[in-house]
Order: structure tokens, then sequence, then C-alpha cells
């Protein structure tokens, strides 16, 4: 492993903070705005697989309102106070892609884009209400983390500039390497880890490209 540049954790081989390949991007100018799709798992005693999946524009401030340290909303996620923030998806070309990509998230069997290859993940479960299919919630961070790395290799999402940036050390260095799903990430998905100061030195790099 190695660190990177301004990091505060060691760097997994294959993560490279600012590599991104040229590819042909859908629907992309430039960066005006930070959007980008979060994972947090709970750190109260006995609900450690307890997950959520949300959207940001401004990670470090959201996690101090899941955990109530601010207000304004956040209020679905109270009963399982305190979380931590595993990892980031970001570079979405404006919010509702960015708001489109977490609904997917949350219901990959039921997207359009999504639910074809979520049908391949055992965990992945549904079941028939009348006309309508519902989808029981992914818990965990392995499943969800299983859930993105599919979505990334899939159109729409394969052909956007994203950068996934993961906050957990041992995700990054120990649970995302095992992961066969990691292998079919798209060369262009630039992935960096580390601290929200470094998350947001990068942010700031490319808006000012």
């Amino acid at each position: 492993s190695r660190r990177i540049p301004g990091g505060t954790w060691p760097c997994p081989d294959g993560f490279e903070p600012r590599v991104c390949a040229s590819v042909q991007f859908f629907g992309v100018g430039a960066m005006e705005a930070f959007y980008g799709c979060y994972l947090l798992e709970s750190c109260k005693p006995g609900f450690k697989h307890r997950t959520y999946i949300g959207f940001t524009m401004d990670p470090r401030r959201r996690i101090r309102q899941h955990n109530g340290e601010i207000s304004a909303g956040a209020w679905k996620t109270k009963r399982w106070r305190p979380w931590r923030m595993v990892l980031c998806i970001w570079g979405f070309p404006h919010k509702v892609a960015a708001l489109q990509f977490e609904h997917a998230w949350q219901h990959p069997a039921i997207s359009r884009h999504v639910r074809g290859e979520a049908a391949r993940l055992s965990f992945v479960r549904t079941w028939r209400r009348g006309k309508f299919v519902r989808q029981r919630e992914v818990q965990g961070v392995k499943q969800n983390l299983q859930v993105l790395l599919k979505m990334l290799s899939l159109s729409p999402y394969c052909r956007m500039p994203l950068r996934l940036h993961v906050f957990d050390s041992a995700v990054a260095l120990d649970m995302l390497p095992q992961l066969p799903e990691a292998r079919q990430l798209p060369a262009h998905v630039a992935r960096s880890c580390g601290d929200f100061e470094e998350l947001e030195a990068l942010c700031a790099e490319r808006m000012a490209r």
C-alpha cells in the first residue's frame, strides 16, 4: 500500500485519487457544484449492520445533521445514532442525476437501469403486492458496496465522470479489494481514500479545472 499525497490514511494498490482516463462522458460539462451520494453505518451498539444511503452537496455538514449536531433534516435516521460516513460517490453532472442515482442505489431491484444485474445478487429480494413489486431494504456495508460497484459498471452511470471516495480505511484496504465487483469498475472512475479534508481538496481541484 501507499499514502495519498496530502492524505491521512494508507491507500491500497489500485486506488489513485487523481487519475481519470480519457472517456466520452454522458451529458457532462464543467463541474459547478458537489453532488454526491453517501453510505452511512450506524455505530449504535447492537445495530452495526444498519446502513443508510443518501444524497448531499456537503458531506461534512450532512453527517453532522445525521448525528444531531446541527438541525435540519435527517429525521429518518435519528433512531440509530451515532452514524459514520463510510464512503461517497461524487462527480455527478447535476443534482437530478445524483438524486436518480440515490434512488437506484436504494432500490436496485426496482430501478430500470439496475434491476437486471441486481437480480444476480442473492441478498437483493423482492415481493409482489398486487400490481406492485416491493423490495426488501439492503443492509450492511458490504452488500451496499456490492450494489454500488455493480451500478458503476452499468449505463448511464459508467458514462459519467464519477469518483469513489472511501472514508473508512478498513473498507478501502480489506473489504473492497476482495469483492469481485471491484474488478468490473470502469478504469476512468477515480478512486481515493482519506478524510473529509482530502475529499474537499479533491473537489476544489476538480472544480478549478
